[in-house]
């Protein structure tokens, strides 16, 4: 937007936001002061490499896939080349850029690298993420090796997923505790916490029940959170809940009730309360919309 000064001058009215002003820039590991550089300069030095046995491939960076290789095998095969350099830190561990050494070994050429000193593997998660990001079972490898400080909680995910074979979303909402985002955050940034195994073991053993006659329900996360909210609904005559009433209902006529598996929280519930209530004697026992304290 334009406007006019007192004198005829053109204000001109910037819509963009504005950033603050660092002082200090940091590149490649070395901190420099945002005053004492030029309009052009360099950092570091890119420098090749064919020793590759000198390269350090770090337990706590995700699986190497071959697949991954023999794309980059075939993309090094190009006139071009390699256009971005393996980034290194001063022990030679491979910060970003793993399977383009496995790639270069393959072909037997050098590999183009950089030194960023002081780099760590939680840089190249960063790093990863702006490109094509980590998989759930990147994370989930990474953090569960022994050298991270909160691998054990990690290792209790690996465990629950392997016994009641539960989507992933469901697995760390299960385990966290939390409706927010289940668990996602805390999970990427390595602070995943189990607030109760015996909880999760619980829901878990009631969703591979309903496994055995409906194999979609268990993995649906606004399934799961009706489900729990379920069990602490009181029936007409003031008793509560009951698991194996519910189990019972779901697997005589879940296909009455859940035709379709989309839907939110709110319409699961209804679709359960429906469901648990379904020709069940005497109506006393019938369930309704209210929480216990």
């Amino acid at each position: 937007m334009k406007k006019k000064g007192k004198k005829g001058r053109r204000l001109v009215i910037s819509s963009q936001k504005s950033f603050p002003m660092f002082k200090n820039v940091t590149m490649l590991g070395t901190k420099f002061r945002k005053s004492e550089l030029s309009n052009k300069g360099e950092v570091t030095s890119v420098f090749y490499e064919h020793d590759y046995s000198k390269f350090v491939f770090l337990e706590t960076n995700r699986p190497i896939k071959e697949s991954r290789i023999d794309k980059l095998v075939g993309l090094l095969n190009q006139p071009r080349g390699q256009l971005n350099p393996v980034i290194i830190n001063e022990n030679w561990e491979i910060i970003e850029g793993q399977h383009r050494v496995k790639a270069c070994e393959r072909l037997q050429i050098p590999v183009m690298c950089v030194m960023s000193e002081g780099a760590k593997i939680d840089d190249c998660i960063v790093m990863n993420n702006s490109q094509d990001g980590w998989s759930f079972y990147d994370y989930l490898h990474s953090f569960s090796h022994s050298s991270r400080p909160n691998y054990l909680e990690y290792l209790k995910i690996t465990t629950f997923l392997d016994e009641y074979q539960l989507s992933t979303t469901v697995a760390t909402w299960l385990l966290s505790g939390n409706v927010k985002d289940y668990g996602k955050s805390d999970f990427e940034n390595g602070r995943f916490r189990v607030k109760s195994l015996a909880y999760a073991q619980q829901q878990g053993a009631y969703f591979n029940k309903i496994r055995t006659f409906n194999d979609k329900l268990p993995n649906k996360v606004k399934f799961g959170l009706a489900f729990v909210k379920a069990q602490k609904l009181r029936a007409k005559d003031g008793s509560i809940f009951s698991i194996s009433t519910c189990l019972t209902q779901l697997e005589k006529y879940h296909n009455r009730y859940f035709k379709l598996t989309g839907g939110t929280k709110e319409e699961f519930l209804e679709a359960l309360i429906e469901c648990y209530n379904y020709r069940l004697r005497p109506k006393k026992k019938h369930i309704s919309n209210k929480v216990l304290d």
